[in-house]
């Protein structure tokens, strides 16, 4: 969803789409052994995209081969055969060649230096999402990230972002350098600052259902943790009124006292707070508590000693 709706917005200024054709060629761009420039895409959608930016970055007419792999999965490959077009682009944004495994990356130590030129950030952002970036179903957990080929495109890609004034991290694993982030309003705004509209409303909606239910589920946990506390304080004291009863007797018992057991067996299951409201203000919450204090230390005194 998010990138059907990215792949629709094509930047109007040249630097813009400068900076969005950029993404594609470092993270999914490989120089063949002819230097021919190859961007090889796994997803349709990307087609249009990186040749409508070629086109109108260089009015060129790039060539685009369709490749069925064995596991009937479809590789799209874009190719550029004016190398001196690429490598102008190249070095106005400080990037190289890595002439071992011919992948275009950012010179390392220079990824500062790129900061300072005329890069579009959210343009930039744009292409390296759509070029190599993954969102999971927020129904399910927040992850975002952007896979790297390298870790100098990683770094470059975490710094524009650091840049953007987003706090994102980056990870190597299963042979994958990725730039990710998961809190949900990192990439909540992640979003909104590339672009998108439709699917963040989406992203929105969800946060929020989520945010609903947690909230009614802690009110669930806390009202029931509090509920299994007065049953079990209800229980001890009935336990305690019991054997005061039983070794004391009703009239050797002050009529406070009376009034406070009359009470508890009455309501055996209500809160404090709930038998000094049924008491119609007769006795305070506190009074209710201090007599069923002195109850316990009458029953206590009636109960075995543990040696």
């Amino acid at each position: 969803m998010v990138k059907q709706e990215l792949a629709r917005i094509i930047p109007a200024k040249k630097y813009e789409q400068k900076s969005e054709l950029l993404a594609f060629i470092i993270i999914d761009g490989l120089i063949d052994s002819a230097h021919k420039l190859l961007i090889v895409l796994d997803n349709p959608i990307m087609i249009k995209v990186v040749y409508l930016l070629i086109k109108k970055v260089y009015n060129y007419e790039a060539k685009i081969e369709i490749i069925k792999k064995s596991n009937k999965k479809k590789v799209y490959f874009i190719t550029v055969t004016d190398a001196p077009k690429i490598r102008s682009l190249l070095r106005e944004f400080k990037c190289d060649q890595n002439i071992h495994g011919k992948f275009i990356k950012p010179v390392m130590g220079k990824e500062e230096e790129l900061l300072k030129v005329n890069l579009s950030q959210k343009d930039f952002l744009r292409g390296a999402f759509l070029a190599g970036g993954f969102i999971n179903d927020p129904e399910r957990m927040y992850h975002l990230e952007i896979t790297c080929p390298s870790k100098g495109v990683a770094l470059l890609i975490r710094d524009v972002l650091h840049y953007c004034s987003f706090s994102a991290k980056i990870s190597f694993w299963q042979k994958k350098w990725t730039v990710y982030f998961k809190s949900k309003e990192q990439i909540f705004e992640f979003l909104r600052f590339i672009g998108v509209q439709r699917a963040l409303l989406n992203l929105q909606d969800v946060i929020a259902r989520k945010d609903i239910l947690n909230t009614v589920n802690r009110l669930v946990n806390c009202e029931a943790a509090n509920l299994d506390k007065t049953i079990f304080s209800a229980s001890q004291q009935i336990f305690f009124i019991n054997l005061v009863l039983e070794k004391m007797g009703w009239g050797k018992l002050s009529p406070n006292l009376q009034k406070v057991i009359k009470l508890r067996l009455d309501h055996p299951y209500a809160s404090i707070q709930e038998l000094a409201e049924i008491s119609g203000g007769g006795i305070t919450k506190s009074g209710i508590y201090h007599r069923l204090k002195k109850i316990k230390h009458l029953a206590e005194g009636y109960l075995p000693v543990s040696e």
